[in-house]
């Protein structure tokens, strides 16, 4: 893997190989941004920043040509694999303006053909808010999983996203008394065929997620349960949602769509469809946002992430890359024990601690460990390890 003045990375070349790789340093020296460098390379999305120029290395934006590049070379069953990121700023009035761009081994490609080419899962301690937090991010977890699953799937996102906003426009307008109901109609009927088909695909990952989530808790946590339910935005849901055809969900929406009417006009924004839905988290048959405390709030979090990684193994046929931030802290011994147990069968994996006495002599065995210190990154030996009682 190379990277070049992304975040505060100046210049990287490592090779990350089979099995564990462990990166532990002090806080805000580059841990995070390595792990997020490879999760850009799978999913094309940057986290932790409100624009893509914000991935550029700050010392480098005074250059003439500003440019955070990273690239990454995969085996993979069929053949070998180069993935390569760009982002370049130009000048704005409000600051950097940056362009990304993508080439797929060596050939430019639109970001969404390159989506899911290589796949990933990442947890960082931001997903404690998949607990707490705003549907929205929920809804992103299943879109991230399902974008790199099916192409197809991230393409109608997409294309949802586009017509929503056209049709929120058109409300306003219509409030406004700039233009007339029955204009809505088209725009009904595309997000109605968009729509159908994330309603869709979304209850059927759930409705594997939820098993394969409780199954990852009950390792984390024995005697504890954790559930998943599908809450979909719509009035009259399917009573069978997985089974439901794209048709029937098409119709359901179309006439949610008409009912609300009036109410979508009043709010100037469109109240019923996909872009509304959430995610209910269950532990021990109480909903966790309200109950679950911050050490059982980080294991769902995980839960949740190693049931995306076992979701993506299934529909792909190949694991992902495991990108595990800074997951031990805040855990006690036995919880340690547990969550390191269940990674033991990871193909790859690339985690992160503060200090080398997080991870048990056992587990450092057979690893490739590296120090992590104001953006560098190089190979060394870890010190002893003490024992846990």
């Amino acid at each position: 893997m190379q990277a070049s003045d992304y975040r505060n990375i100046e210049r990287l070349d490592i090779e990350l190989r089979e099995g564990t790789s462990v990166f532990v340093g002090d806080n805000a020296q580059g841990k995070s941004n390595l792990l997020e460098a490879v999760y850009l390379l799978a999913t094309m999305r940057a986290l932790r920043a409100e624009t893509d120029a914000q991935l550029i290395r700050r010392e480098s934006l005074e250059g003439v040509l500003p440019a955070a590049r990273v690239v990454g070379e995969v085996d993979t069953p069929e053949a070998g694999l180069k993935l390569e990121v760009t982002v370049m700023a130009r000048p704005g009035s409000q600051g950097p303006i940056a362009t990304k761009t993508v080439k797929v081994n060596g050939v430019a490609r639109r970001l969404g053909d390159a989506i899911g080419r290589l796949t990933a899962v990442l947890f960082t301690a931001d997903d404690l808010e998949l607990v707490n937090g705003s549907p929205s991010l929920r809804r992103r977890f299943l879109d991230t999983a399902l974008s790199q699953i099916d192409a197809r799937y991230a393409a109608t996102r997409q294309r949802f996203d586009k017509v929503l906003n056209q049709r929120n426009h058109l409300l306003k307008r219509i409030r406004e008394g700039e233009s007339r109901p029955d204009e809505l109609q088209f725009w009904d009927e595309q997000l109605c065929n968009e729509g159908a088909l994330i309603f869709r695909e979304r209850a059927v990952a759930v409705a594997e997620l939820r098993a394969l989530a409780g199954a990852c808790h009950a390792l984390l946590a024995p005697g504890e349960t954790l559930a998943l339910e599908y809450q979909p935005r719509l009035p009259r849901p399917p009573s069978e949602w997985p089974s439901a055809t794209t048709e029937d969900l098409a119709a359901a929406l179309g006439a949610a769509l008409r009912d609300g009417q009036p109410r979508d006009i009043a709010a100037g924004m469109t109240l019923s469809g996909p872009h509304r839905d959430d995610l209910t988290i269950i532990l021990d048959g109480l909903p966790a946002a309200g109950y679950a405390s911050r050490a059982q709030q980080r294991t769902i979090a995980l839960a949740l992430r190693l049931a995306e990684a076992r979701l993506l193994t299934a529909r792909r046929g190949t694991p992902p890359v495991l990108l595990l931030d800074d997951i031990l802290s805040e855990m006690d011994a036995a919880r340690r024990h547990s969550v390191l147990v269940s990674l033991s069968d990871a193909e790859q994996m690339l985690i992160t601690g503060t200090d080398w006495d997080r991870f048990p002599e056992e587990f450092l065995t057979g690893a490739s460990p590296f120090q992590v210190e104001a953006g560098t990154v190089r190979c060394v030996t870890p010190p002893a390890v003490k024992t846990e009682d």
